[in-house]
């Protein structure tokens, strides 16, 4: 039981710890430290009680689903094609936002062109997606565990140029700054279908999810605070501002935001193309235009930075799914075919609040385009 619940856990801070990383100490110095503390917390609450809701959706339906399956059962069609959709922008903005923070790692080991990088980059890592060679599957065993042993050795590496000066700063009005890319940064409900087929025992879900929340939370806040309180003032990719203290520390910086960027890229562009491919049987050269065309798009018109596009995914895309899990939520309560090994409140109240925390979000994000 042991190995099964600790991978189900492995999962979940597999898929929520990513590039979203990068992004939170830029708007923690925008906001201000204590600002981003406040935001982020109150961030990772909301997404870890939608996380709980949609563990108990899953634990209700016998049949396994994704998310899009989920909305199709519980919420009927019309909504299946509203959380792909919603899903698949979050995807254009994520890869787009990825190839752009990936190309000015790039330049800040080497030098040169930030939009040349960037249009190399994306044939590379669309012509992967193209031919299947979906390798990093292979090896998300070894990558996971890489990525996040990185990001806290990096952080531990930090702590020696901290500036305690650098970790202040609260500004009630800055409030909604964090909030988009807290949002990206915590979200991974995508793995909650896979945690519950890992468990045998379905009951040890919510504590998987719990752990989980809390050790990402963690990596997340020693990042935030070794990065800030080293800087100051992060740029929007936090590991590209790292050429700042030492050419040691920012090409090992760089290179890991490069591998954790591009990384997620295939994966989550190879997803939505097998998605598209056996969920809606369109051809493999049509799906991956499909796929690749919208982030090329964003990347070769440069109308959104990094930050912007992941707080765009985060606030607009990712609100949308949160919105309809809490409907699918209080439906699956009804309409569920199992017995769930753990059942929350259907809190009309607590419900209420979410939503409207959310259609805030929404409205700040499209007020900021």
């Amino acid at each position: 039981m042991k190995k099964e619940f600790f991978n189900a856990i492995w999962t979940f801070v597999g898929v929520t710890v990513g590039a979203g990383i990068l992004g939170l100490p830029y708007v923690f110095s925008k906001a201000g430290f204590y600002t981003g503390i406040l935001v982020m917390s109150i961030t990772a609450v909301i997404i870890f009680v939608i996380s709980l809701y949609l563990g108990e959706v899953v634990l209700r339906t016998k049949t396994k689903h994704q998310l899009s399956g989920l909305a199709e059962k519980y919420l009927g069609d019309k909504s299946k094609l509203i959380m792909f959709i919603a899903n698949t922008l979050s995807i254009y903005g994520a890869l787009a936002a990825y190839v752009i923070g990936s190309s000015q790692a790039l330049s800040s080991i080497f030098g040169g062109n930030t939009l040349i990088y960037s249009v190399i980059l994306f044939i590379i890592l669309a012509a992967t997606i193209y031919f299947g060679i979906n390798i990093l599957e292979r090896f998300e065993s070894i990558f996971t565990p890489l990525k996040i042993i990185v990001s806290i050795i990096l952080s531990l590496l930090l702590l020696r140029f901290i500036n305690f000066t650098n970790i202040t700063g609260f500004n009630f009005y800055n409030i909604l700054i964090p909030y988009g890319i807290s949002i990206f940064a915590f979200t991974g409900i995508s793995a909650i279908p896979e945690m519950n087929e890992e468990l045998k025992n379905k009951k040890y879900l919510f504590k998987a999810i719990t752990i989980g929340m809390i050790i990402t939370f963690l990596i997340y806040l020693l990042f935030i605070f070794s990065t800030v309180g080293a800087l100051g003032e992060v740029g929007e990719v936090a590991t590209v501002s790292l050429s700042k203290l030492s050419f040691g520390i920012n090409v090992f910086a760089n290179l890991f935001a490069i591998f954790a960027m591009s990384t997620a890229f295939v994966v989550l562009g190879f997803a939505l193309k097998e998605n598209l491919t056996l969920d809606y049987k369109v051809k493999n050269f049509p799906s991956w235009l499909i796929v690749v065309l919208v982030p090329f798009i964003l990347v070769l018109t440069g109308f959104f930075g990094f930050a912007k596009l992941i707080e765009l995914s985060g606030a607009i895309a990712l609100g949308v799914i949160f919105m309809m899990i809490l409907i699918m939520h209080s439906r699956a309560k009804k309409l569920g075919d199992r017995t769930p090994e753990y059942s929350l409140s259907d809190n009309k109240l607590i419900k209420i609040v979410l939503f409207i925390i959310l259609v805030i979000g929404i409205i700040h994000a499209i007020g900021g385009i």
